[in-house]
């Protein structure tokens, strides 16, 4: 108990979590009135007036009362945040409408293909009535010059109706939609050129205009001393936070060699801001008077940084962290950064309830509590008399710490770990100190003539070193461990026995090793289920995939992937459709072309169009001439069809009578509507991969 005491917001956020994540598994099923949330705390003075009051054993009642009180806090504010009220515009197009008003609510991003920006809609327009809306779109615009110059606080009308974001449509695809439901978006939109307008300018919460106004124009002062191209866009996104620069084989580069974490403004990049402003006014006096001269810059300096990112979430969890432990400090309370850390995650998720589920949100406080917590014992077990041996062994446990912190959640969500994480961090971590200042610099000494040209010269040699470091080190044989698959359940497991080993190494209390050992057990159980499950599989997928046929046949880990020519000359494309299916299940992959050829293997022949696995037959239809004779029946579990013309369906049905009939998500919109209402009127089973997803069918 005694220990807890010194972490009283560590107690506080605990509850609060348990009610956000309680909240998000209930969904909508358990609901309860808001005031049900204040009952806790109206029954606590009542306590006082009892005949025999709780006394110092019964203690733990009021502390009951508030625990429930935090959770069902969090339950409430999530749900609060989930849900669509009557002014929601989708309910409110339901009807039909004229118009959709709404405000760019952030600063657009640029893709391969479109312009992407969030839209916070503030108004419907029907029958000439203008109604008040909320809810937010997220909005996807072709590549021009007038989508190029949409800026965050825009106006724009438009009258396209957004469309639900869809779950999934092939097993282990990312869940885009829950991604994009954690942030309140629910619905999409892609508006073509001159079907929408931006009508108005600087209607964005005034102090976010102000930061990414700052964010631009420092990012200008780069660009007009003529630092472009890789230098330019490792610049924006390690000194900003702005990424979108970024080309894919710089991203590659940077994850493949574990130097991601320093493109990505946060806990680092702010802590060597705040050491720089502490060291820079050790001068001022310490008098009773002015002590708070000296905090009060630093918080200063800390957020005109934040304002300089343009307010970047991570940013402003890593300033409000440092900001807690500057004026803890002043103040003279002595509080452990591990109780400062999770009051801010509480006051955040006090605001956001949603920014529990953000990954950036989690690696980063994960990665300061493993610093916290590992990177001490770490450092004791060696200790370098020089100056240089300390610094660099001091990167290595901090290195060492962080990464035992985050290495689950990254397996988890990346799938691949950098095996040379420790080398990278000895470079790049120094580098990336001295980018900052040197950065920083440079955008103060822009302005003179002679000057500025030798910075900017000395500047873009150091991010040449930088980027020629990663990528060399990244390029080194077995540099990045890929195609690694750690589910949910294995994730919280290896957690668990994580910080049970580290209390056993710092306590030495047999209760710690066994409940290791008992996580060891429960942990090999888990993997060892997971893996009787993938050798147990035995399944038909047919994927969905515009513009391309391709179907799975699945036995244990032997996967054997049919797919048509245009797929076979081009498999990037599935890489986001397939890669979380070949991943989770261990799948060892054979491509075969579809077509007129013959493959026969064990337990499978393909002919032309017509495929047999195990005892299942499949008919792949492309037009009338491929049907038999009409007098012909041919027992066909499945027929997967693709027409390029009219297909006659009385014959089609009189010849695979039993058959399920999948629409292929690769032709019109028309032909599959026709298809879907022609089968539908005869009785036949269906299955449109374009409206339902990927059709799986286990064996």
């Amino acid at each position: 108990m005694k220990t807890w005491t010194k972490y009283p917001f560590v107690r506080l956020l605990i509850p609060l979590m348990a009610g956000i994540i309680l909240s998000k598994i209930a969904g909508s099923i358990v609901q309860f009135p808001l005031y049900l949330v204040a009952v806790p705390l109206i029954i606590i003075p009542f306590l006082r007036f009892l005949p025999e009051k709780p006394g110092f054993k019964s203690r733990w009642v009021y502390g009951l009362l508030l625990n429930t009180f935090l959770l069902l806090t969090g339950y409430q504010l999530y749900a609060l945040k989930q849900m669509q009220g009557n002014d929601h515009f989708s309910k409110l197009v339901a009807g039909g409408f004229d118009a959709i008003s709404g405000i760019v609510a952030e600063e657009p991003s640029e893709r391969a293909n479109s312009h992407r920006l969030v839209i916070k809609v503030d108004a419907v327009y029907s029958n000439g009535r203008h109604t008040t809306a909320s809810g937010k779109i997220m909005v996807y615009l072709p590549k021009d010059s007038v989508a190029a110059a949409i800026r965050y606080g825009d106006r724009m009308v438009f009258a396209e109706p957004p469309a639900g974001i869809n779950g999934p449509s092939n097993p282990g695809e990312f869940n885009y939609s829950a991604y994009l439901a954690n942030k309140n978006i629910y619905h999409q939109v892609y508006l073509r050129s001159g079907r929408y307008q931006v009508i108005g300018h600087n209607y964005g919460n005034a102090l976010k205009s102000f930061a990414i106004g700052i964010r631009n124009n420092f990012l200008k002062i780069f660009r007009d001393a003529g630092i472009d191209g890789r230098e330019y866009a490792v610049a924006a996104a390690l000194l900003t936070g702005y990424d979108d620069l970024l080309d894919p084989d710089q991203r590659r580069e940077f994850a493949g060699a574990g130097a991601m974490h320093i493109l990505c403004v946060s806990g680092l990049h702010v802590g060597i801001i705040f050491l720089l402003a502490d060291k820079l006014l050790f001068f001022l006096p310490k008098r009773k008077k002015s002590l708070w001269i000296r905090p009060v810059l630093i918080l200063l300096v800390i957020w005109f940084y934040a304002l300089i990112t343009g307010l970047a979430p991570s940013v402003l969890r890593a300033s409000l962290m440092f900001s807690l432990v500057t004026i803890g400090g002043s103040l003279n309370r002595k509080s452990h950064i591990i109780n400062t850390l999770s009051a801010s995650a509480f006051i955040l998720l006090l605001i956001d309830p949603g920014m529990l589920y953000n990954l950036g949100f989690q690696l980063s406080y994960s990665a300061v509590l493993g610093i916290v917590a590992f990177q001490p014992p770490i450092a004791k077990l060696y200790t370098p008399t020089h100056k240089v041996p300390k610094y660099i062994w001091d990167i290595v446990a901090v290195s060492l710490a962080a990464q035992i912190a985050t290495g689950p959640m990254s397996l988890m969500y990346f799938n691949q770990f950098p095996n040379f994480f420790l080398i990278t961090n000895i470079i790049v971590i120094p580098l990336s100190g001295i980018l900052i200042y040197s950065g920083l610099a440079f955008a103060l000494l822009a302005q003179i003539p002679v000057i500025s040209g030798w910075a900017a010269q000395l500047l873009v040699l150091e991010f040449k070193i930088l980027n020629y470091s990663v990528a060399f080190i990244e390029g080194l044989p077995g540099a990045v461990a890929r195609n690694l698959y750690l589910s949910g359940p294995s994730t919280l497991l290896l957690y668990l026995l994580i910080l049970s080993l580290f209390a056993w190494l710092v306590q030495r209390k047999i209760m710690w090793f066994r409940t290791s050992l008992a996580l060891v057990a429960l942990l090999a159980l888990q993997l060892g289920y997971q893996k009787y499950q993938n050798h147990a599989r035995h399944e038909i997928v047919f994927h969905k995939i515009n513009g391309g046929t391709a179907i799975s046949l699945t036995q244990g880990t032997q996967h054997t992937l049919i797919l048509d020519s245009a797929l076979m000359a081009n498999p990037g494309r599935l890489t986001y459709p397939l890669n979380g299916y070949i991943l989770k299940n261990k799948l060892k992959t054979q491509k075969v072309l579809l077509g007129d050829s013959i493959v026969q293997q064990k337990n499978l022949l393909i002919y032309r169009d017509f495929i047999k696995h195990n005892n299942i037959n499949l008919a792949i239809v492309n037009s009338s001439r491929m049907l038999p004779d009409s007098a012909q029946s041919i027992k066909v579990d499945y027929v997967l069809l693709q027409p390029r013309d009219r297909i006659q369906v009385d014959v089609m049905l009189k010849a695979f009578p039993e058959a399920t009939y999948i629409i292929s998500g690769n032709i019109s919109r028309r032909k599959a509507d026709y298809l879907k209402t022609e089968l539908m009127e005869k009785g036949a089973k269906i299955h449109s991969l374009r409206d339902d997803g990927a059709l799986i069918a286990r064996l």
